[in-house]
């Protein structure tokens, strides 16, 4: 009996062992918009972005701006994934990689006029890490 009882408790013990192991484990991916990190020594970084929308002779003009306060952007580079939708409709990525040095960083893309025309357009930005981690992500919209 008194085994028993002893190997009871060391399956009970590795099941517990092993729950907690996992839960550890678990890494939320893409999360949030805005990531924020922090260190002994500096305040929380947050990292932010706004999208503005231009419009001209069939070509939206997308300028994406990034902004890391209480701190720096990380680098040495960033990478904008842009996708562009059509009345809900994925039509068009590009994808841009781009320096930084600052707090703040913007990058200029040119995405044309869907085929299908007039509409509810929209352009949903998202930034990347030089290890290609997303630090935030940001959206505009444009009506034609």
């Amino acid at each position: 009996m008194r085994t028993r009882i002893e190997t009871s408790r060391l399956v009970l013990a590795l099941f517990v062992g092993l729950s907690i192991a996992s839960v550890m484990m678990a890494t939320p991916v893409f999360a949030s918009t805005t990531t924020t990190t922090t260190s002994a020594s500096r305040p929380t970084t947050t990292y932010s972005c706004t999208v503005n929308i231009a419009y001209a002779s069939g070509t939206f003009t997308v300028k994406t701006v990034v902004t890391a306060t209480n701190g720096y952007l990380p680098g040495p580079s960033l990478t904008d994934y842009l996708q562009s939708y059509h009345s809900g409709t994925l039509y068009n990525t590009q994808s841009v990689k781009f320096s930084v040095g600052t707090n703040q960083a913007s990058i200029t893309m040119n995405v044309p006029v869907s085929s299908a025309g007039t509409g509810a357009y929209s352009f949903s930005s998202t930034i990347l890490n030089s290890k290609g981690s997303q630090i935030t992500a940001c959206s505009g919209t444009y009506s034609l």
